[in-house]
C-alpha cells in the first residue's frame, strides 16, 4: 500500500496541529515520524488512521481518495504504545479477536482463525503463550501481542504509535531490533511514531522529522544524520557543539572532532580538557574553546584515549573533519 499526502492541514480551534504537510511512503516502506511533542507526529499517524479528520488537503491511498473511507474498510493494524489489550482475555483471543468480530459472512472459520493465531505466535515468538493473560506477561510481551492482534487482519498498512515508549530501555532496543528484523519478513508498509531519534534512526527506511506542525526534513537515517536541513534537526538529532564561525554557527559531532597533541601545521582549533568520561569502549571528552570559552565534545575509541594519554585541563588542538554551518 502506497501512502500520498497533500497540502494537509488540521487545526484544533486556533492551534494548528499540521501544517501544509506534503509526504509520500512507498509500498512496503517503514518510515518513522519523529519529533518533540506538539511536533503534528501523532495528528498525521491518526488521520492516516481514519481517526482524525482533516481540515484541508488530501490523502491518498494506493491511488485513491482515502477521506470518506470508513475505518473498517481501511485495512489498517494499529498498535498503541500502552497495549490495549483485553485484560479478560487470554492471548489467543486477543489476538484473535479482529477476526471473530467480522460480519459471519467474512469471519474465518474456527479451525482457520486457530491456524492463523497459533502462526503468528509464533512469528511475534510467543509458541506456547495463546492461554495466558496479559497480566502474566511482561511488558515487551504485551507488546508483541498487540502487534500480532494488529497482524492477524491482515493489515496493507501498520501504523505505530510510540509502540516502545512504556517499556524500559533494555527491552525497547531489543524489540525496535526484533521489528526491523519482522518487517524484512513481511513488508507491509509501516509507520510509526516516536520522539526517541536512536529508535528512528535504527529501524527506519526513512526519517520525518517534525517540528511546531511542520516537516523539517525527509530523508535515510544516514541523511537527516549526516546532512541535517536545519539547526533544530542538527540539535535534535544526536549530540552536537556548536561553534561561531566567519559564516555563521558550525554544527559539529563529538565524531568529527580529532583531538592532537601538537598542531603539526594542520589547521585546529586551541582547546582545553575539562573532563574526560572514559567509562564504556567510547570516551567523551569535554573541551573549552581557549579564545572564546564555547564547550565542544569529542568522542574518540578507549584505545586512543590511552595512546593520547590525556588529562583534564591538558591543552589540545582540536580538528574538526566535518560540519553543518548555519546563518545566525
Amino acid at each position: 500500500m502506497s501512502i500520498e499526502v497533500q497540502n494537509l492541514t488540521k487545526r484544533f480551534g486556533t492551534t494548528a496541529a499540521l501544517e501544509n504537510i506534503n509526504l509520500s511512503v512507498k509500498k512496503g516502506e517503514l518510515i518513522a515520524l519523529l519529533g518533540p511533542s506538539g511536533s503534528g507526529k501523532t495528528t498525521l499517524l491518526r488521520i492516516l488512521a481514519g481517526l482524525e479528520t482533516h481540515d484541508t488537503g488530501s490523502v491518498f491511498v494506493d491511488g485513491a481518495d482515502s477521506t470518506k473511507a470508513p475505518v473498517r474498510n481501511r485495512q489498517t493494524g494499529f498498535v498503541f504504545q500502552h497495549y490495549a489489550l483485553f485484560r479478560h482475555m487470554n492471548v489467543f483471543d486477543n489476538i484473535a479477536f479482529g477476526l471473530k468480530v467480522r460480519p459471519f459472512w467474512k469471519r474465518p472459520k474456527s479451525a482457520e482463525i486457530e491456524e492463523k493465531v497459533n502462526r503468528l505466535l509464533e512469528l511475534v515468538q510467543l509458541g506456547g503463550f495463546g492461554k495466558r493473560l496479559p497480566a502474566q506477561l511482561s511488558g515487551g510481551q504485551r507488546q508483541r501481542v498487540a502487534l500480532a492482534r494488529a497482524l492477524a487482519i491482515d493489515p496493507k498498512l501498520l501504523l505505530l504509535d510510540e509502540p516502545f515508549g512504556a517499556l524500559d530501555a533494555r527491552v525497547r532496543k531489543d524489540l525496535r531490533r526484533w521489528v526491523r528484523e519482522l518487517h524484512n519478513q513481511l513488508h507491509i508498509t509501516t509507520v510509526f511514531v516516536t520522539h526517541d531519534q536512536d529508535e528512528a534512526l535504527e529501524i527506519a527506511d526513512r526519517v520525518v522529522v517534525m517540528r511546531n506542525a511542520h516537516i523539517e526534513q525527509i530523508g535515510t537515517p544516514q541523511e537527516v544524520y549526516d546532512h541535517p536541513s536545519s539547526p533544530f534537526v542538527a540539535q535534535f538529532l544526536g549530540t552536537v557543539s556548536e561553534m561561531n564561525v566567519e559564516n555563521g554557527v558550525a554544527y559539529v559531532r563529538p565524531h568529527h572532532v580529532e583531538l592532537l597533541t601538537e598542531r603539526n601545521g594542520e589547521p585546529t582549533v586551541e582547546m582545553i580538557i575539562r573532563q574526560i568520561h572514559a567509562a564504556g569502549p567510547v570516551a567523551r571528552v569535554d573541551l573549552e574553546r581557549a579564545d572564546t570559552g564555547e564547550k565542544i565534545e569529542s568522542s574518540l575509541t578507549r584505545q586512543k584515549l590511552d595512546q593520547l594519554q590525556l588529562e583534564n585541563g591538558q591543552r589540545v588542538f582540536a580538528k574538526i573533519r566535518e560540519s553543518s554551518v548555519f546563518p545566525k
